[in-house]
C-alpha cells in the first residue's frame, strides 16, 4: 500500500509529496491525540480509521492520509464522483454503486457519492470532488506506487485550506491481478488502515497479499458514529473523545 498527497496550492507548480507507508503531517506533532484508553470495539474502530490509533490501528502506523491526529475527509456537502475506467465490466461497475450506496447510507448526507463510468480509461487526471479509479500493468505500477507486486495505491490532493480538506483522489490497481476492491476508495475518504491481525473484518483491514473488497458492517457502524456526530472535518482525536465518540 502507498498513499500519496498533495496540497493543491502545490499541484499548480507540479510538485507531489509522496508517503510511503506513512501517516500525513507531521508525526513529531502529538497535539491532538488523546492518551486516553478506549475499551468499546466501536470506539477503537473509530480510532483506527480516522486516528490511526488505538489497539485495531495498523502497527506500523501506516495508511493514513493528510494531517496527523486530525479527521481527514471531504467538506460537507460535497457531491463526490467515483470515475471508473470506460472499460470496466457490469459486475464491477454494479460492485462499486453498491459499495457507494451503503458509504451513502452510512454518512447519512455528510456528502453523496456518486458513479459515473468515464468514456475514457486513463483517469490520472481528476477534478476536484473527484476519486478516480485506474488499472495499470506492471510497469504502472511501479511508476506510481513504487511497487510492481502491490495491491495497490492514491495518490491524494487536499484542497489549499489544509491537509485535513480532501480534494479529489487518484488510484492505481494492478491490472495482472485482476484485484477491484474499495479499498483505496477507504482511504479516498479518508479513513486509515485497520490491523488485520486484530480485527480482520473489512476491506480497509486488506494488508499486502489479501483482499477484502468491500466494506464490513462494522467498518460502515464506525463510518456512520463519526459522520452523524455533528463534528467537523479538522476535529481531533481529543475532541472526539470529549464529544463521547471513543469512550
Amino acid at each position: 500500500m502507498v498513499i500519496k498527497r498533495t496540497i493543491s496550492s502545490l499541484v499548480i507548480n507540479g510538485l507531489l509529496f509522496t508517503l510511503l507507508y506513512g501517516c500525513g503531517g507531521d508525526s513529531s506533532d502529538e497535539v491532538g491525540f488523546t492518551k486516553n484508553v478506549s475499551q468499546e470495539r466501536q470506539s477503537n474502530h473509530v480510532k483506527a480509521f480516522f486516528f490511526g490509533t488505538g489497539p485495531y490501528a495498523n502497527p506500523a502506523n501506516d495508511g493514513c492520509i493528510g494531517a496527523r491526529a486530525r479527521w481527514v475527509s471531504f467538506p460537507v456537502g460535497n457531491i463526490i464522483e467515483m470515475i471508473v475506467p470506460a472499460e470496466t465490466i457490469d459486475n464491477d461497475y454494479q460492485f462499486v454503486v453498491e459499495e457507494m450506496d451503503k458509504i451513502n447510507t452510512a454518512v447519512a448526507g455528510y456528502f453523496t457519492t456518486m458513479v459515473v463510468q468515464s468514456e475514457k480509461n486513463d483517469l490520472t487526471s481528476p477534478k476536484a470532488n473527484q476519486i478516480t479509479f485506474n488499472f495499470v500493468d506492471r510497469d504502472g505500477m511501479e511508476k506510481h506506487c513504487g511497487s510492481a507486486g502491490g495491491g495497490g495505491c492514491i495518490d491524494m490532493g487536499f484542497q489549499k485550506e489544509g491537509d485535513h480538506l480532501i480534494k479529489n483522489g487518484t488510484s492505481y490497481y494492478p491490472i495482472d491481478r485482476g484485484i477491484f476492491d474499495v479499498h483505496e476508495i477507504g482511504h479516498g475518504i479518508g479513513l486509515c488502515h485497520v490491523n488485520q491481525r486484530a480485527f480482520p473484518e473489512g476491506t480497509m483491514a486488506s494488508e499486502s497479499g489479501s483482499n477484502i473488497p468491500s466494506f464490513s458492517d462494522s467498518e460502515l457502524a464506525a463510518i456512520n458514529v463519526v459522520f452523524t456526530s455533528g463534528m467537523a472535518v479538522g476535529s481531533t482525536e481529543q475532541e472526539f473523545w470529549d464529544a463521547g465518540l471513543i469512550p
